[in-house]
């Protein structure tokens, strides 16, 4: 008998069947589940400031997994009861991710958790990151409510219904209010009524899981320096980097407008092991959004990125990352990245800039930056402390429907 794991629901979901709130930037719906949830209760807690320090010698690797390690599996994923999902992430092969930093399904990050090279896993029934299905949100309406009726073109109010019953099937999607979207489950002809169902369609969907452990290593050190360094820009002089490990594995640090749509190209990037957003090169410790979009933390917000030398080098993420901003930085989507007549900086929250984590990395942002006469205003700067941004913004895209796959081609849509 498989056991079924279950993972912490997540509240909301935005424009896409299936995505997530962040806090009133979208509409919210009677579903409390999500595709990826960005908490994992099953895990360890994070440090905010991201400073890791090995578990072990870099040369050692880990006896067991254990969160901010780099674990390495050949996986399969096969769907279980019918569930046809969408191709969001890599179900099958060699897959690797940073334990607990998200990416992939939060049950496969509970199941190789304290696994060690070459444990094996064979068809453990994990959720498929939409959520139990909330008997709750399952009730009745009689079908002469006003939202199975027909609007009334003709009428300018929101509230105008014709007469006319408008005909419904199940699976049908409503919105009870214009607002909360409600799939039909049931049509009880004999007593006039209705059911609805608010979970999402996909709710109670799961995969069997198999997988046998490859490799697990530990985290590279980010080596930041104090939040309070001052500033530097291309012209003045550079604090000289620390050399970089020898680990084959890097950190990279980015700062290229709005981080989710930043962190998602970076998610799609072969060689690309791990990903997350949060806040740099700021004077306060520890910010929230909130703080951080009045600009008076002089934080930018960031992508982190976990990446494997030998299969990806920091010039080509270099290219991308120039590629991503050869599309966000168009004159239609452009947000001032410069003082203003007054000399202040508006929005310090966009603005563009590499931080890099060691000589090799200076040298090649440097390089780049003055290639094309620095048309995008990208600051250089060292690395200095990084603070996560909040959960609901980890993987924002992936968890709103949008394909992480490596290689995947489809347009980002979030033009940060």
């Amino acid at each position: 008998m498989t056991t079924v794991l279950r993972q912490q629901q997540y509240d909301g979901r935005n424009e896409s069947s299936f995505a997530r709130s962040a806090e009133g930037r979208s509409s919210s719906t009677l579903s409390s589940s999500t595709i990826i949830p960005s908490s994992l209760p099953t895990l360890s807690s994070t440090v905010s400031a991201i400073t890791p320090t090995p578990q072990h010698a870099q040369n050692n690797p880990p006896c067991t997994a254990q969160v901010n390690d780099i674990v390495t599996l050949d996986v399969q994923l096969q769907p279980e009861n019918g569930f046809v999902p969408e191709s969001l992430f890599d179900t099958s092969g060699r897959v690797s991710f940073v334990l607990g930093w998200g990416n992939y399904l939060p049950g496969l990050h509970s199941l190789v958790e304290g696994t060690s090279v070459g444990s094996q896993v064979a068809n453990v029934s994990i959720d498929a990151g939409y959520g139990s299905s909330n008997p709750s949100l399952v009730f009745k309406l009689p079908k002469s409510h006003p939202v199975f009726r027909r609007r009334d073109q003709s009428s300018s109010s929101s509230s105008s219904f014709s007469h006319q019953q408008q005909q419904h099937q199940v699976g049908d999607a409503i919105r009870l209010n214009d607002k909360i979207q409600v799939h039909i489950k049931e049509i009880m002809e004999d007593e006039g009524m209705i059911v609805v169902d608010g979970n999402h369609p996909l709710a109670g969907s799961s995969y069997s899981c198999s997988f046998r452990v490859l490799d697990i290593q530990p985290m590279p050190s980010t080596q930041h320096e104090s939040p309070s360094v001052p500033s530097s820009s291309l012209s003045q002089t550079q604090p000289q980097p620390q050399p970089h490990p020898t680990s084959r594995y890097q950190v990279a640090t980015w700062a290229m407008g709005c981080f989710w749509g930043g962190e998602l190209a970076f998610m799609r990037q072969d060689g690309v092991v791990g990903t997350k957003v949060g806040y740099t090169q700021g004077i306060t410790p520890d910010p929230t959004y909130e703080q951080v979009s009045q600009g008076t933390t002089q934080h930018r917000e960031a992508v982190m990125v976990v990446y494997d030398t030998t299969l990806v080098s920091y010039d080509d993420l270099v290219r991308l990352y120039m590629k991503r901003l050869s599309i966000t930085s168009s004159p239609y989507f452009k947000i001032p990245l410069i003082p203003d007549e007054d000399g202040v900086d508006s929005h310090p929250q966009y603005r563009h800039g590499i931080y890099f984590h060691n000589e090799e990395q200076r040298r090649i942002a440097h390089a780049a930056v003055a290639g094309n006469n620095n048309q995008y205003q990208v600051e250089l700067r060292m690395a200095s402390a990084f603070y996560d941004a909040e959960p609901y913004h980890q993987q924002y895209l992936l968890k709103g429907g949008q394909s992480a796959r490596k290689n995947a081609k489809e347009t980002i849509r979030c033009f940060g």
